[in-house]
Order: structure tokens, then C-alpha cells, then sequence
């Protein structure tokens, strides 16, 4: 199962005088992978935070399917979100990989034959499964998000929230995961929630909600986004690499593809080029 989120016209402030977010609407339809992006201090984690009632709104609605996120239902609703935080080490609460993975089944009194059952799945949906009987705390850092991921993936979510999870990684621990969450997706039709101010993480969004100066500055297609020269600098954001290397051909007077390059597509035609 997957789940629609639905944000109507919501304020929320940590202090009455500094407003965080002021009446922000959107929809993350069942089943999308939708990445919400600004600068720092925009309101990403808070809006996280707000789909899974960990705080309340100071006005409007918010709706996990039909079923509106009040302080009564929270708890029940946040059964069905899964999340990844930014450090995997906050995480980390088990002596071996399998027990992490298995703690959120422990908190809700699984039956231990199926939590042993999810615990394999969901670390075999990882690739971590061969890690099961390791320490956590001798693994790479990309290899601790993995696991983070398999703990959300354990308690089998509708929604996966992933609030900046790629961000104290390095370059080929967070291609690795983007490319586990793309095949994720594929595979199970999860909602998916990419909070991140890196752009290279919507390669694998279908849609963007953009936040700044505490509102939904844009809403639409990663494509339609990176062709917002203005609205980029606005927000603080950086083209992905690949990107910014095909617009300095195509500056340069070089013909490029007429459609955006992820970073393989992009080394694939600089060998065909040269």
C-alpha cells in the first residue's frame, strides 16, 4: 500500500515572531518519489517533522490520505511512514545489524517469526543482508545509512521519508543509495519523500516542491526546475554537476543532447565526443 500526502494552507512557528511556514500547500500523490528542496532553514525537516506528527500545525490541514494529522491520530499514522535522518549514527541502536533492523519491529510487538522474515527482506533489499551479524558501528558510512534505510524498510511504511540522508556521504556511497531508493520505488511503489538541498538527489524525483522566504516557491518537474536560472540562486541551489558540464559545452558553442544528462549519461557521451 502507498499513501497520498496533502498539505492545505498550513503555518507553523517554533516562535510566534519567526514564522517558518506561512499557508503552504501541495500534494504528494500515492506512489511518486517527490523531492522537497530549499536552502537552509527553509522548513524541510520541519514540514518532515509535521507529516509525522512529531509537531502540530499552528493553522491548516494536514492529510495522510483521507485521514487528517491531528494530535489524536499521529500516533497511528506515523505507523505507516518509514524515515531516514540525515546522520545514520542517530540510528544506530543495536549491538549487531540484524537487531537494529529488527527494533522498530520490536516496538510494535511483531510476532518473531515474521520480524525475522522482514529483517532479511529488508536488508536484502539493501544489499546488507551479508552484513546481518556485523556491528554497526565498524561500518562506512554509506553502509550505516543502508542499514538506517533497512529499519525504515522493516516495518513496511507506505510513506519513506528520507530528510537529507545522502549528506554525510561521500560520492559513490550516495550514488549507491540513490540507486537503491530508485529501485525501491520501482519495486514496491512507495511513497517517497526526498528532503535535500543537494540537487543531485532528483535524478530520481518525478516532481519538486520548492520552498523560500517560508512559502511553496515552485512546484513541478526537476527538468522544468533546472531551467530556473533565477529562482536557483534564490534558493540557494546548485545545478548538479553533470548539468552545469553540459551547459559549459553548450556555451562554448559544442552541440550537447537536447535533454538534461544524469552524471553516467554524461561520461558516456564525453567518450563518444572525444
Amino acid at each position: 500500500m502507498t499513501a497520498t500526502i496533502e498539505f492545505q494552507g498550513v503555518d507553523f512557528a517554533y516562535q510566534p515572531e519567526t514564522p517558518v511556514l506561512q499557508q503552504v500547500s501541495f500534494q504528494i500523490p500515492a506512489g511518486q518519489t517527490v523531492a522537497l528542496v530549499g536552502a537552509n532553514g527553509s522548513g524541510k525537516s520541519t514540514i518532515a517533522k509535521l507529516m509525522t506528527g512529531l509537531l502540530t500545525a499552528d493553522q491548516g490541514h494536514i492529510f495522510l490520505d483521507q485521514e487528517e494529522v491531528t494530535a489524536t491520530t499521529s500516533s497511528k499514522l506515523r505507523q505507516r511512514i518509514g524515515l531516514v535522518f540525515q546522520n545514520p549514527d542517530d540510528q544506530i541502536v543495536g549491538a549487531t545489524v540484524a537487531e537494529n533492523t529488527a527494533f522498530g519491529l520490536e516496538n510494535r510487538n511483531v510476532p518473531r517469526s515474521v520480524m525475522q522474515q522482514r529483517v532479511r527482506t529488508a536488508l536484502d533489499q539493501v544489499g546488507m543482508w551479508e552484513y546481518r551479524d556485523r556491528e554497526p558501528g565498524l561500518l562506512s558510512g554509506g553502509q550505516k545509512q543502508r542499514v538506517a534505510l533497512a529499519s525504515a524498510l522493516a516495518v513496511t511504511p507506505e510513506v519513506l521519508i528520507l530528510d537529507e540522508a545522502t549528506s554525510m556521504l561521500d560520492p559513490q556511497a550516495k550514488s549507491e543509495l540513490n540507486q537503491i531508493v530508485k529501485r525501491l520505488q520501482q519495486q514496491t511503489g512507495l511513497t517517497i519523500v526526498l528532503i535535500t538541498h543537494d540537487l543531485e538527489m532528483l535524478g530520481i524525483a518525478e516532481q519538486v516542491v520548492a520552498l523560500d522566504n517560508h512559502q511553496v516557491a515552485f512546484t513541478g518537474t526537476p527538468a522544468v526546475l533546472f531551467q530556473q536560472d533565477q529562482l536557483l540562486t534564490q534558493l540557494q541551489l546548485e545545478l548538479p554537476f553533470s548539468l552545469q558540464v553540459q551547459r559549459d559545452f553548450a556555451a562554448a558553442g559544442v552541440p550537447v543532447p537536447d535533454h538534461d544528462l544524469n552524471e553516467k549519461e554524461l561520461i558516456q557521451w564525453l567518450t563518444k565526443l572525444l
